[in-house]
């Protein structure tokens, strides 16, 4: 009996934290704050993701640590990933995610750069520009999290920030924090807080963090069919909706599709390639307004034990 009640409060408990962080996400819509910068913060990493059109707020996925660290999941002793991503203008991602299954919990490390060279500098009206410079900016993540218990997850991410356009840099931090519920054994409900924190004065200034909240939900009960949804909102941007699913034809070939209502993208494509110890996939998002071109994301997992 008093296990029985042990087991009755730590659910209680679970539940009410889970309430608890799906009512923070309407912390971003009460602060909202035009000029937030960093823009690349707001972009999850993996292939799997971008097919799926970002809606991955609920799905346990090794590159979960940038998107929900609640949903961190290895598989077997470890994982390691490698993505490239290629968007308009010669915009690129480069992405390194390890993660760690220890006796309890999963913990994982990341890390992200991304640039864009080339660009045009003036300091005025004028015909031919005075040179080029790059944008770079890079992040560190180290995530962590653990089974509260047997339908409750927790988890937090901690990273460290660098920002550098043409001549000054600055850097910051920030924390992430996710909850994933499991409802019935197909079905999860996660939420995420991310980019909470500041960063240093780039020349004169500071750049506002682009805080964001993240809610969504997965459904994997009708066979190799997974479908999942997902709502974003980020200060000073209108809420979005994703939606995404994907579908495994044998034991290798997975096929995804999504579609977001963001501004400048629709349509998500995407598959992936499959076995017990590697994982191949590519994601392809077509272009959709203002002529900005389509983008590739290619990622390559390893996986230890598998």
């Amino acid at each position: 009996a008093r296990r029985n009640t042990n087991l009755n409060a730590r659910s209680s408990t679970g539940a009410g934290c889970l309430l608890i962080a799906l009512a923070m996400l309407g912390l971003p819509v009460q602060s909202s704050a035009v000029g937030s910068g960093l823009p690349f913060l707001l972009l999850s990493s993996g292939a799997r993701n971008a097919a799926m059109a970002e809606a991955s707020t609920a799905l346990p996925d090794m590159e979960a640590i940038t998107y929900n660290p609640a949903a961190l999941q290895g598989r077997g002793r470890g994982s390691v990933g490698l993505t490239h991503s290629e968007f308009f203008q010669g915009i690129r991602h480069e992405h390194f995610s390890l993660v760690f299954v220890p006796k309890r919990g999963v913990a994982g490390f990341s890390a992200q750069v991304s640039q864009a060279e080339g660009l045009e500098r003036r300091t005025g009206p004028s015909a031919q520009p005075l040179g080029r410079f790059g944008v770079y900016n890079g992040v560190i993540n180290m995530a962590y999290a653990r089974a509260w218990n047997d339908k409750l997850r927790l988890g937090a991410n901690f990273k460290l920030i660098r920002q550098s356009v043409y001549t000054s840099t600055a850097t910051g931090a920030a924390m992430d924090f996710g909850v994933l519920y499991t409802i019935h054994p197909h079905m999860r409900v996660g939420a995420a807080l991310r980019n909470l924190g500041r960063m240093s004065e780039l020349n004169r200034s500071a750049t506002r963090l682009p805080m964001q909240g993240r809610l969504g939900l997965t459904y994997a009960g009708f066979g190799p069919i997974l479908l999942s949804v997902a709502t974003h909102r980020a200060a000073g941007h209108p809420t979005t909706v994703h939606m995404g699913g994907e579908s495994a034809l044998g034991s290798r070939l997975v096929l995804r599709a999504g579609y977001q209502n963001t501004h400048h993208r629709k349509l998500t494509l995407g598959m992936g390639l499959r076995s017990s110890n590697w994982t191949l996939e590519y994601a392809f998002i077509p272009p959709f307004k203002s002529a900005l071109g389509e983008a590739h994301r290619f990622a390559l997992q390893l996986h230890r034990g598998g």
